[in-house]
């Protein structure tokens, strides 16, 4: 894993989590993390989907559900029905760029092999870091 390209949540305190549907909302519409991925540590796919992003050479912000202060019950559960609200899906990963939802894994991985992951990234003028693209 090239840390390089992942930012990692660990700087937020609890205090600034609040609602944890207010959270989510927050983070994928923050400006200055335009590639959030919502993702457990151990989960295949998780690792799949940061696999691929550091692969093509994509910066993004990784918040880990089964790490630091998502552990507590209450925020770990608004989070993931927030997600779920948002997505469709009860299951991580989850990409958002640029606020949009890619999807999980699979679709990510889709729309990677079909070019739409390419024209969402251009659409919201995210560059791909050392793509030899």
């Amino acid at each position: 894993m090239n840390d390089n390209n992942t930012i990692p949540a660990t700087d937020s305190s609890k205090q600034s989590f609040g609602h944890g549907s207010d959270f989510v909302d927050r983070a994928i519409a923050d400006p200055t993390h335009r590639v959030t991925l919502f993702s457990l540590s151990w989960c295949s796919y998780c690792r799949g989907a940061r696999q691929l992003l550091e692969q093509i050479g994509i910066a993004y912000r990784l918040l880990e559900l089964d790490r630091g202060d998502f552990l507590e019950p209450r925020l770990q559960q608004e989070v993931r029905a927030r997600l779920q609200q948002l997505t469709g899906s009860s299951t991580l990963p989850q990409l958002f760029i640029g606020g949009e939802s890619l999807g999980g894994y699979t679709d990510t991985l889709a729309a990677h092999n079909n070019g739409q992951l390419a024209q969402v990234l251009t659409k919201h003028a995210i560059t791909i870091k050392g793509s030899d693209q």
